[in-house]
């Protein structure tokens, strides 16, 4: 049982609370007492000190013992002419031995007038060979110090009761909500990723939750995706590749294999595996495996080189070319990715525009823009053509439909947005950098 529950982890911690409470308590009670007891003592020296002076003035004046009445106090005086052993004071004996202590104050016991013994606290002071002694008890202090000490321990088995309570109920509901998360994640470890945490309150525990309720929805997201997508490209694979295997039978069948037939089978493969090589490098850019060197690049400086390196192919597609910049601050980039991403927008635009058309480019203040004249996005398929392998009609375009799925990803690295509308005279695509 014990183990059981020093496993949990809230319990645990309010078991260790309290108990370096009781060590801390008991080590100021102790503390206490020592620094309570030497003020005592202090003053009780301060008042012998006193009361030694007294007698002392009063035996130089009358050379007599008449001394102060006191409950407390008591006092002999041994002249250097007589031999007192011992002497009854204010209903107190003082011990014959008394005379021999060193000068000082010492912690004697002292005899009441019905012989009971008792402690107290006494000067001894030799002054014009006269031996003056002075004597407090400490009965009095004894009782200050016992009141202090059941306050003490009254106050202790108090506020650890108190303090047992409070951090039990508080560890306790902490722990059900721990439970409760480790339960959720159990749920969720076995492929339960539609499993959320369900915690009220603001505090970290809360915060942990909602942490792990996005990562999930963000795992049940990818892992809905990766099914879409695996469905996706083995549908996109099967095409390809059962003509590549009618040709190939075809092929064989005939006993007759051109070159021409062996090109063609060949540029199948091709398609093929540049499928697979486009897929798996946007997979290294999600992943994070491409090394990123952001850096920060001015927009006009960016569209200059990269116009001057895409502006002759695209003229000699049969394309006219607009360039226009606005100056804006650095932006934080991947040269590298901006330029795939780039390579894409106008691989695009290529795609469906109509030779002879104009397509534009915008560079600055904070975004990349690329604008054809092409017959656009249907407004209800905006979301599906940045999914990979989607086409919107896949006999007339060709290309593989991972193109705007990259762009999208690469926006993703730089916190960025995908900007995909429809214009007057046809779409415009680019990305909108994050001003901060």
């Amino acid at each position: 049982m014990f183990k059981k529950y020093w496993g949990m982890s809230a319990i645990r911690q309010a078991l260790i609370l309290i108990t370096i409470y009781s060590i801390v308590f008991v080590f100021c009670w102790f503390i206490s007492n020592f620094l309570i007891e030497k003020k005592l003592i202090e003053n009780i020296d301060r008042d012998l000190s006193y009361d030694l002076e007294g007698i002392n003035l009063l035996w130089q004046s009358q050379k007599s013992l008449a001394l102060r009445p006191s409950q407390d106090s008591y006092y002999m005086i041994i002249p250097s002419s007589e031999n007192y052993e011992g002497r009854i004071a204010e209903g107190a004996i003082f011990p014959r031995d008394l005379i021999f202590y060193e000068q000082g104050y010492h912690n004697v016991n002292l005899i009441t007038e019905n012989g009971e013994l008792f402690n107290a606290r006494a000067l001894i002071k030799k002054i014009n060979n006269n031996i003056y002694i002075a004597a407090r008890s400490l009965n009095t202090q004894s009782q200050i110090k016992s009141a202090i000490n059941e306050i003490f321990f009254f106050s202790t088995i108090f506020s650890l009761i108190v303090i047992t309570l409070v951090i039990s109920i508080v560890s306790r509901n902490t722990q059900v909500r721990i439970s409760k998360i480790e339960n959720s994640l159990n749920y969720i470890k076995s492929g339960r990723l539609k499993t959320r945490i369900k915690l009220d309150g603001d505090d970290d525990l809360v915060k942990v939750s909602n942490s792990i309720n996005q990562t999930t929805q963000q795992l049940e997201n990818l892992m809905s995706q990766f099914k879409n997508q695996s469905a996706n490209i083995a549908h996109d694979l099967k095409t390809p590749l059962t003509n590549l295997r009618l040709s190939l039978e075809k092929k064989i069948n005939s006993n007759k294999i051109s070159k021409k037939e062996i090109q063609s089978s060949i540029v199948q493969i091709d398609e093929i595996i540049n499928i697979f090589d486009t897929i798996i490098k946007i997979a290294k850019i999600q992943s994070g495996s491409v090394r990123k060197n952001f850096i920060k690049v001015n927009l006009e400086d960016l569209g200059h080189e990269i116009f001057e390196t895409y502006e002759p192919v695209i003229e000699n597609k049969g394309f006219k070319t607009e360039f226009s910049t606005v100056k804006g601050p650095k932006i934080k980039m991947d040269k590298d990715l901006m330029f795939i991403l780039f390579t894409n927008l106008i691989q695009n635009s290529l795609k469906f525009s109509k030779k002879g058309t104009k397509i534009t480019f915008v560079f600055g203040p904070d975004k990349i823009l690329v604008k054809d004249q092409g017959p656009g996005i249907p407004s209800g398929q905006k979301t599906k053509v940045i999914k990979p392998l989607y086409q919107i009609n896949k006999i007339d375009e060709g290309g593989l439909g991972l193109g705007l799925s990259m762009v999208k990803t690469i926006c993703e690295i730089h916190k960025a947005h995908l900007i995909l509308e429809n214009n007057k005279e046809g779409l415009t695509t680019g990305i909108l950098f994050n001003k901060k």
